[in-house]
């Protein structure tokens, strides 16, 4: 065996890491090639924030890969709190995007909910009720929401 010849297995290694690196170039080539305003335009504010967030995962798993390259741990490298830093924007962005959409290019538009407890509350609280009109505003609210008796007097 000459003394430049790799071994058959870090040949193989070799080969596969050369394919996964075309691969990453190929899917990130259309994205790399388009006029960045144009796409950012084209798209909604969750779905800029899934592109950014994929495109910071991408470039720090490639930063990874050199740094097995030249023989360095990623995990015992700054990268690693990188990685994880981008992992819980991810988790961010994909919880913002489960909300409900208005239909006008999907934006997240969630819809206002009202906690009826939390309100009759405030109401009985904050306004001068008699007796007889917090027993209608309970009434009103279904059976025991609401205040209790002692509040009544």
């Amino acid at each position: 065996m000459d003394s430049m010849e790799l071994p058959e297995d870090v040949r193989e290694q070799l080969a596969g890491f050369e394919a996964a690196v075309a691969s990453v170039e190929h899917g990130l080539e259309p994205l790399l090639q388009a006029d960045r305003r144009e796409l950012e335009a084209a798209l909604s504010p969750v779905e800029r924030a899934k592109v950014h967030v994929t495109l910071a995962n991408a470039v720090t798993t490639l930063f990874c890969m050199y740094l097995k390259t030249v023989g360095l741990d990623p995990a015992d490298h700054a990268v690693a709190r990188e990685l994880e830093r981008v992992e819980l924007y991810r988790a961010k962005v994909d919880r913002a995007g489960d909300g409900h959409t208005d239909g006008a290019g999907g934006r997240d538009r969630r819809a206002p909910t009202l906690d009826v407890a939390a309100a009759k509350r405030f109401i009985e609280h904050g306004a001068d009720l008699t007796a007889a009109q917090k027993g209608a505003l309970r009434a009103a609210g279904g059976a025991g929401a609401g205040g209790s008796a002692a509040e009544d007097a």
